[in-house]
Formats: structure tokens, C-alpha cells, sequence
């Protein structure tokens, strides 16, 4: 789909959208009169519903991709992108029963300050910085696809879109903080899932025989079909590649990623804590079976009207056309607002989360140490503005690179799926060695660092082509994090025994076997 084939934003839709975003600001503008702390703008106070907890969760997994992504990938073959999130229920396992409660106890507020704790202040710089870079490029890429399709679907001016949103999500979240997002993001994914649900009963209404036709003639093209090599094959897509890829990275986010840790120390209570892991991780999965049965429905109905659908359009563009050409008024403008707040709950946990660990992991630790609450308070709003201001730049950056065709957008997500894999390198590993290991140490983890990293460039810049076959990783793209955490796990776990063992008293509190906590 090209800008060609934007219908054109309606009246009644606008105003739709008009009447989304100013309830978001007024929630954030209702957040900002509690926020008396860093500890309310970081983790709310530690009061937050665990239902309101678990639904931000969701909001901030699900995300734009299975918005346009999923639906895009069902309409063009079938369900098989499903695979990795079905690991999503033994990460979240763990999560309840390991992580939540640990993170609870020790009370902390960014998830690296347990890494200068466990292994040192550089395993508390290297978490933090990582984490706060891979996340300002995500909401830079974010906010740039977002604005895309905007334009796409609306024929709005690609610059002007990128800084009305990058400025309405850096509003709310410098006003409220953590509940702010919290609240916001638990709007947006009830409004994602209505537009789900709408279109999904367009179609059944639309097509001749409702929703049986949809089903019969779905099963019929084995478009429900999870299509996997079964081959124990780590070279190709494999079940076994994906399963594995998902499994790390549920575990890793888990874990260590700082949007996931502060929901668990803003719950109100330990069992609301534990009941958001549930709502928000296993809540992923009939979401984003939601969306694969958008795609799905929409390949269905298309079968049935065939001229309605522009020639040669892409299949993560028919979902957008179908909402401008096929929604009634109003309706339409609740959808466009569903794929805004996909994208926008993502971008304001990242937001604030950057804030969080850049404000308690740097400026506060190394920066200036014992100024009182209320100025590390205005240095946190200050560092969300700032982010915020620096998403845009990064957006406006990427639409003009892109649109002077300096860059391909293909060459952009790819360039996205290398700072990834780098900047996360061991750092699942690392936190698992803490977690679940007495006999690590800091010399030892940053051996295994160090390994890690080596591997996980070979293998990225195998996937990128910069070396010749005979020295390229012959492994799948997908097993770079795989083989990354379980290289500085393995390593860093044997070489620690090179060095001295920690002393019990360093260790209390801060593995699961002497925090009292796994149960």
C-alpha cells in the first residue's frame, strides 16, 4: 500500500480521535496532581490495582506489531507466528514464582540497581545503558512506523504526525509518571481490543453466511494451520528455533526488563503483583489470536470481494484499508485510535523507563548523591521531556532518510534487529547467574560478558553479510539471544571459579536461595 491508496481521514472519525486524546491527557493531567515523589513517579506509589497492573502489561507486550503485523501475517498464510508466544505461560511461571516476589522484597525501583548489588557498579552501568539505548531506538522506530501509518491511512503530513504524537506521549507521561501509563495504557489496550472485535464482526456481517462462511472457508485453506519445520534444525525456522527464541526472550523481559520490573514493585500487594504477571502474560496469547483471526477474516472477505482490494497492496497495508473503506463513521475513528494506542503504550513504558534508570542508576548514583526527593523528582521529568524530545528527532531523522530514499525501510527494522541483539547481549544471562547461582562473581559474569558479545556480533554480522560463508554463523537469526544469554550464563558461571567466592554476607537477599522467596 502506498500513499496512493489513503482514502482520507472522515469527519466523524477526526473527531473520534480528538475525543481518545483528550481523555489521555486529562489522565495524565489527573495523575500529575497526586505525584508528591520519585517514588510515585517511579512505581506509583506502590499502590496500583494488580488488575490495572496486568492489563498495562498486556497493552505494552501487544503492542503495534500485532496490530498490523499479525493481522498481515494470518492474510498472507496462516497462523504460524503464534509459536514463539506459546512460551510466553512458562516465563511467566517463573515470573510469579521467582522474579515478582524477589523484586518485592529487596524493593527496588530500577531493575540494574540488583546488578551493582550481586556483580558491581559496571554490571549496574551496563544493564542500564544497554536497556536505556535499545529503548530509545524502539521508541524512535516506533513512533516513526506509527506516523507512517497515519499518513497511509489519512493522507496527514508524515512530519507534522510524527510531532503531534511524539508530543501528546511525552505529555502525559512527564505530567503522571509510572500511573499515568499505567492508567493510560489500561484505556488504550480496551480500545486495541474493540477495534479487534469490530472488525472481526464487520466481516461476519458482511459476508454471505457470517461467521460460518469466515470459518469453513478458513479451515478449508488451512489458513488456522501452525505450519512448522519439526526437524531438530537449528540452521532453519524450525518449532525447536522458535520455541527457543521465544522462551529467552520471555524469560530475559521477565527478568530484567525495566517496564516489566516496575509494574511489579507499583502493585498495590504481592498477590496483585503476581495477578498482573498473569492478566498481562498469558493475556497476550487470546490477543494476539485476536489479531491472527483480523488477518484471517479479512483474507476471507477479500475472497469474497476482490475488486474492493487496490492491486499489488502489501499484505501489513489491507488491514488499514479495510478500517477507511469498510467501517462505518465514528467506528472507523475508534480503530485508527486502537492502532495509536498500541504503539503509544509501548512508547511511554519505554519513556518512563528511561527516566527511571537514567534518574536512580546514573544521575543519582554517580551524579549527585543526597539532594532531596523533590529535585531527583524534577530531574526525572526532566529526562522523559528530554527522551521525548530525542524520539522525535530520531523519527523525523528515520521519515527523512527514508522518504529522500537514503535508506530502505527494510534496511531500517534490519538495522533495528542488529542494535537489538547487540545491546541485549548476556544480559538475560547475567541476571539468571544472580538469581539462581551463589558461586558467581563479578570477574567470572564479565568474563562471560565479554564471550557473549563476541558471539553475538559473529553472528550478526553473519546475518548482515559482512563475512565471507566459510567463516559465517551457519545458525538462524533467531538463536543470537539464544546462544548470547546461554554463553554468559555458561561462561560466567565457570570462570567465576577462577576468582574468589562471594562472601555469604554480600550474598543475602539476593539469590533465590537465601531471599525466601520462591515460594
Amino acid at each position: 500500500m502506498t500513499l496512493e491508496h489513503a482514502v482520507g481521514i472522515r469527519t466523524g472519525d477526526l473527531a473520534t480521535l480528538i475525543v481518545y486524546f483528550a481523555i489521555t491527557l486529562g489522565i495524565g493531567f489527573w495523575c500529575s496532581k497526586r505525584l508528591t515523589s520519585t517514588e510515585g513517579y517511579f512505581v506509583g506509589g506502590r499502590k496500583i490495582p494488580g488488575w490495572a497492573v496486568g492489563i498495562s502489561m498486556l497493552g505494552t507486550a501487544i503492542s503495534s506489531v500485532t496490530f498490523l503485523a499479525y493481522p498481515g501475517s494470518a492474510f498472507a498464510g496462516n497462523w504460524s507466528k503464534l509459536v514463539p508466544g506459546l512460551t510466553i505461560p512458562i516465563a511467566a511461571v517463573f515470573a510469579v514464582y521467582v522474579f515478582v516476589p524477589f523484586y518485592r522484597k529487596v524493593r527496588l525501583v530500577s531493575a540494574y540497581e540488583y546488578l551493582e548489588r550481586r556483580f558491581g557498579a559496571w554490571a549496574r552501568v551496563y544493564g542500564c545503558i544497554t536497556w536505556s539505548l535499545n529503548s530509545a531506538y524502539r521508541m524512535g522506530i516506533i513512533l516513526f512506523l506509527l506516523s507512517l501509518l497515519i499518513r497511509k491511512m489519512t493522507g496527514y503530513d508524515l512530519y507534522a504526525t510524527i510531532i503531534v504524537m511524539g508530543v501528546l506521549v511525552t505529555i502525559y507521561t512527564v505530567m503522571g509518571g509510572i500511573e499515568a501509563v499505567i492508567w493510560t495504557d489500561v484505556m488504550q489496550t480496551i480500545v486495541l481490543l474493540l477495534g479487534g472485535i469490530l472488525c472481526i464482526s464487520t466481516v461476519f456481517i458482511e459476508i454471505p453466511g457470517g461467521i460460518g462462511a469466515v470459518f469453513t472457508q478458513a479451515i478449508q485453506n488451512q489458513k488456522f494451520n501452525l505450519t512448522v519445520d519439526w526437524n531438530l534444525n537449528f540452521v532453519r525456522e524450525t518449532i525447536w528455533v522458535l520455541m527457543l527464541y521465544g522462551l529467552m526472550q520471555n524469560l530475559q523481559e521477565f527478568a530484567s526488563d525495566q517496564t516489566k520490573i516496575q509494574r511489579y514493585c507499583a502493585a498495590s500487594s504481592d498477590q496483585g503483583a503476581k495477578r498482573s504477571v498473569w492478566i498481562g502474560g498469558l493475556g497476550c496469547i487470546p490477543v494476539w489470536m485476536i489479531f491472527m483471526f483480523v488477518g484471517t477474516s479479512l483474507w476471507v472477505f477479500y475472497q469474497n470481494y476482490a475488486g474492493q482490494l487496490p492491486e499489488g497492496i502489501l499484505p501489513d497495508d489491507v488491514f488499514p484499508h479495510f478500517i477507511l473503506t469498510q467501517l462505518p463513521v465514528g467506528l472507523a475513528g475508534l480503530v485508527i485510535a486502537a492502532a495509536l494506542a498500541a504503539a503509544m503504550s509501548s512508547i511511554d513504558s519505554c519513556m518512563n523507563g528511561v527516566s527511571t534508570v537514567l534518574t536512580t542508576d546514573i544521575y543519582r548514583r554517580f551524579m549527585r548523591r543526597g539532594s532531596e526527593d523533590r529535585h531527583y523528582l524534577n530531574v526525572a521529568r526532566f529526562i522523559t521531556g528530554l527522551a521525548g524530545f530525542l524520539m522525535i528527532s530520531a523519527s523525523v531523522f528515520l521519515a527523512w532518510i527514508v522518504e529522500n530514499e537514503k535508506i530502505q525501510l527494510e534496511s531500517i527494522l534490519g538495522l533495528g534487529f542488529f542494535i537489538y541483539s547487540v545491546l541485549a547481549c548476556g544480559v538475560g544471562g547475567m541476571y539468571f547467574l544472580g538469581f539462581f547461582t551463589k558461586r558467581s562473581n563479578s570477574m567470572g559474569v564479565l568474563i562471560g560478558i565479554i564471550l557473549a558479545f563476541a558471539i553475538t556480533l559473529w553472528m550478526t554480522l553473519s546475518e548482515i553479510g559482512y563475512f565471507p560463508k566459510v567463516a559465517a554463523s551457519p545458525f538462524h537469526r533467531l538463536m543470537i539471544n539464544v546462544f548470547s544469554n546461554v554463553a554468559s550464563f555458561v561462561v560466567g558461571y565457570f570462570a567465576s571459579y577462577l576468582f574468589p567466592k562471594p562472601p555469604k554476607e554480600k550474598l543475602e537477599h539476593l539469590t533465590v536461595w537465601n531471599n525466601e522467596t520462591s515460594a
